[in-house]
């Protein structure tokens, strides 16, 4: 309830897109999809990228010292751009839809497994991009529905950071995740260069900051916050 009202969210069209969410999923069997994600998270290794300035020089040194040949590469939407643009692969992306759609198929047509989420703010979004995605599992910030989970979480990147504990990781490494007031230009399409986060997005950080600290303290999971 706090951060519906630190930033004034409409709940019930949070209600509507899971709804939208739902029936645009009914006909696709999430079971199949639920069971490849947990096999591919429990007690693996898993990098969990955010779209943050320092995402690439994170995922470099990584890449560097040899820490991502056995992981488990875990997206944050518009940081699947600097997935491919390094050519690697992006194996579970979370995403709201506002990253570039365009990497977002192309992560999946790679063999990605995408979990789209229902909000109030992307009905449009969902309505025009879910059916082309193809299988996928939903999720939401509200009731959860057969078609639509609830994992926990707000923001992409701390979404991710919730689905990926929920199945029992060997440890995580998070990257890209900044919590200051820079913007990753990545985080949404448009922007050619980094960019100042606004009081909403300032808040979104704070709030995506305070779920992740507190969910790595509560299960107590082995992880690597690089800075």
């Amino acid at each position: 309830m706090d951060i519906v009202q630190r930033l004034d969210l409409d709940t019930d069209a949070d209600r509507e897109s899971t709804k939208l969410l739902t029936s645009l999923l009914e006909s696709i069997d999430p079971n199949p999809l639920l069971k490849r994600l947990a096999n591919s998270i429990s007690g693996s290794k898993v990098v969990v990228c955010g779209a943050g300035p320092s995402l690439k020089k994170h995922m470099k040194a990584l890449l560097k010292r040899g820490e991502l040949t056995e992981s488990v590469i875990v997206v944050a939407d518009g940081a699947t751009s600097v997935i491919l643009e390094l050519e690697l692969r992006c194996d579970v992306v979370v995403t709201d839809l506002d990253g570039d759609i365009d990497h977002l198929l192309e992560a999946k047509n790679n063999g990605a497994l995408l979990i789209v989420h229902g909000h109030g703010d992307n009905i449009d979004r969902v309505k025009l991009y879910v059916p082309k995605l193809g299988d996928v599992l939903g999720s939401t910030q509200v009731e959860p529905t057969d078609r639509a989970f609830l994992w926990g979480g707000f923001t992409d990147g701390d979404r991710a950071c919730h689905v990926v504990s929920e199945y029992t990781p060997e440890r995580i490494i998070l990257a890209g995740m900044d919590f200051g007031a820079t913007v990753g230009k990545w985080s949404k399409p448009g922007h050619d260069n980094h960019f100042l986060a606004d009081d909403r997005k300032r808040i979104k950080l704070e709030i995506a900051k305070d779920l992740i600290s507190g969910l790595l303290k509560r299960t107590g999971v082995d992880h690597l916050f690089l800075t």
